[in-house]
Formats: structure tokens, sequence, C-alpha cells
């Protein structure tokens, strides 16, 4: 009559998830609720059907959730054959309602913050980046000591207040987040709450465009100079492997303005043609071409010999841990001063230019120095892969010393 199989909602949840049904009549399929909760250990992920049971066997759980899921089972396919003999015919939503009269369920199950969090990442997380991914497992820690600290949330209420309340007294006042971090998370923050809306766990009548940002300022980032590249590259590193490695990859960076991430494709020979390097960004995909211009004919080469793909497998905290030595090394002692808003205050910072470098400063010398060189905008953003100019132009850094340059040499009459 019916076909019927089971599945977890939240198959990657550390400790449990609902067990949701699926039933199919003559092409059509309706998934729903079961009202089980099942340990997600005592189960198999099934990545495509008939790949594996449903269970574990030789568990200490297999004979009771087997027996439910069969009892289930049995359940639904009664109800569809006493549907089809009073009516002729078989509708999947009366199915599951008559089910849920029957085992109690009479409105749709309420997950905890923790649970819809886990649903959200299953659904998205396999077109997410390795950095997108750590962005949303860091907001939902936040979410997790936010309800430590403060008190339970509840997705099926969840006001305007509640933003306010995360945004305020928890960013704000408990973490002291700058607000460009803030908004960052709240940003996640505002597409979590989407989905949940989207499941019907959030209270409808919330407008999502309602909810309202903190005031941002321009973060204080910083490009390298010519003379700041000149003296990394003047060090003698010889007796000092770790330290020569990471100004390798910085010189990658700063030469092809790619990411971080992007570095070890660069120095695939399959990549490589006669007059550029071609690779699919590991972020976003896309397809770019680097140009072979004569400085990086001059250090490619040389870095494709004396490294493998394996040579260069280091984490991005650590490069940023490393390449500030070598900044601080190469003199590149410069203090800055500048200005982040923590809600409402403008907090004053002060640090030495060495501390400021990371894996980014690369990619931002390049944009930067480009620019600099006449190189349209257009051009460099084929080449970094940036599709807007509003993204492309967060790269580019102007000195202090190059306006100082600049106006030296304006004549006023």
């Amino acid at each position: 009559m019916i076909r019927v199989s089971f599945y977890l909602l939240t198959p990657s949840a550390k400790q449990s998830s609902a067990v949701y049904a699926s039933i199919t009549y003559k092409g059509k399929r309706l998934r729903f609720n079961t009202g089980y909760t099942f340990e997600t250990r005592y189960c198999n992920v099934r990545k495509k059907k008939g790949s594996k049971s449903f269970l574990k066997r030789n568990t200490s759980l297999y004979l009771e959730y087997k027996a439910l899921l069969d009892s289930t089972s049995d359940q639904l396919s009664r109800i569809a054959f006493d549907l089809f003999r009073e009516f002729g015919h078989v509708e999947l939503n009366a199915v599951r309602e008559r089910y849920d009269v029957m085992s109690g369920i009479n409105k749709p199950q309420s997950f905890s913050v923790n649970e819809l969090f886990d649903l959200f990442m299953s659904k998205h997380d396999s077109g997410w980046s390795d950095g997108t991914k750590k962005h949303y497992t860091s907001l939902a820690n936040h979410l997790i000591k936010f309800e430590a600290n403060y008190h339970p949330l509840s997705l099926g209420s969840f006001t305007s207040d509640n933003w306010n309340e995360l945004r305020d007294d928890y960013f704000v006042q408990f973490q002291q987040f700058s607000n460009n971090t803030i908004n960052t998370n709240l940003r996640k923050l505002k597409k979590f709450l989407a989905f949940c809306q989207k499941e019907n766990q959030l209270n409808q009548a919330l407008d999502l465009d309602e909810l309202k940002f903190l005031k941002e300022v321009e973060p204080f980032k910083i490009a390298l100079t010519d003379d700041e590249i000149r003296a990394i590259n003047d060090l003698d590193l010889e007796s000092n492997n770790k330290l020569e490695k990471i100004r390798d990859l910085l010189m990658l960076e700063i030469l092809t303005g790619q990411r971080f991430s992007d570095i070890p494709k660069l120095l695939d020979p399959n990549n490589l043609e006669e007059n550029y390097i071609q690779i699919y960004q590991q972020k976003t995909g896309e397809r770019v071409f680097i140009p072979l211009h004569k400085e990086l004919k001059k250090h490619l080469p040389m870095l494709i010999d004396k490294y493998s793909e394996s040579d260069l497998q280091i984490s991005n905290q650590k490069f940023n841990e490393y390449v500030k030595e070598l900044c601080k090394i190469a003199g590149i002692n410069r203090r800055h001063s500048w200005i982040i808003m923590v809600g409402n205050k403008k907090i004053h910072k002060k640090d030495y230019r060495y501390n400021l470098v990371s894996s980014h400063t690369g990619r931002r010398t390049f944009c930067t120095l480009s620019l600099k060189n006449q190189v349209p905008a257009e051009i460099i953003m084929k080449v970094t892969g940036h599709r807007k100019y509003e993204q492309f132009k967060k790269y580019v850094r102007v000195d202090d010393i190059d306006l100082e340059v600049a106006f030296n040499n304006i004549k006023f009459s």
C-alpha cells in the first residue's frame, strides 16, 4: 500500500535526534515527525538509499529501537489501508494527521536551539567552505554561552527584544567585541533565524528586516610597502626553516593575490600554463587566472622544486603566529593607533605594525601595490576573484607614508 522508511532529523547531532518517517504512495512522498528521539550513536547515517540499515546491529538499544520502528511502520500501513477502504484512495496528509492523533502529536515538535542549529548546519554545510563552517560553529557556541550566562532561548517565541539582548548584553557588555565582529555574528544569526522561520519554528510575527545592527567603523588593516617586502626578502633565514617557509608562503600571497587556503594550488604543476596559473578558489569556487609576471616567474620554479604539497600543510592560526615573528625580525615595527566601536563607545587601540600582519596581509598587499602601479581595478579583480568592487576596495590600503610622499610632491602654485 504505502512504503515507509525512517531517518534522523539531525544525524550529525552529538547526542540524540528526532526520528522522522518518510511515506511514499504512487510517486508522492511526505515526511513528518514520529514523536520518537533516538541516540545518534546507535543509528547509521545513510548517504544514499539502501546503502545501510537505519539501526546499528548488536547494540544495547537495537531491539528496543527496532520494535518502535516496526510498530510505527505497521501503524502507518494500517492507517493507509483503512483510508483506502473508506475513501477508495490514500492522501498522505490524512495518514499523517491520523498518526499524529493516535500518537498524541498534535503540533510540530519544538526543538531546542542546539537541535535547530544541528539541523541548520546539516542542511547547508556541504556547500560551505571550512572557514564558513567555523564561523557558524563559533556562533552556535556563542548561543550556548548566552544560555549559560543569561537564560534559555525559546526560538518559538523569539522577539526583537531577544535579538537586542544578544547584541547589547552578550556581545557588547559580556564579550566586549568590536561592532564589526558583532555584526558579522549577527548577520549569521539572521540567516539562522530565517531558516528557523522557514521550518515553522519561529514566531511568524518577527520581522527579520526590523532587526537592528550596530554602527561600524572601517577596520584598521595594513598592506606591506615595497621597502617592507624588501626587508623581509633580505633576511638571512638559512638556519631557520620554519620562518623561511613562512616567508615563501607570504611572498606567494603578495605575488598572486590569492587566499592562504589556495597557496598549495599555486605550486601544483597541473595548474601551470605557459603564461598563467589557473586555479579554482577553495572559498568561492571561482576560476581565476594568475599571470606569470616577471617577479612570479623568478620565484615560482624555485618554490615548486623546494616544496611538495604536504610541506605546505600549516594551519592558518600557526601561520598568523609565525608571520608576526618574521615581520618583527624584519624590523616592521612602526606603531599605529586607531579606533574601534564597542556598542556606543569609541575605544582607542595601539599596536606595533608586525602584530597587525596576518594571512590576509599578502592578498591585501597585492591589491594595494597593483593599484599603485596603475593596474586597473577590473583586471586586479579578475586575478583575485572578487566579483564586486565593494568587496575589492576593502583590500586596498593607503599607507600614511604614501600620503606624506604624495602631498609633498604637490605644487599649489
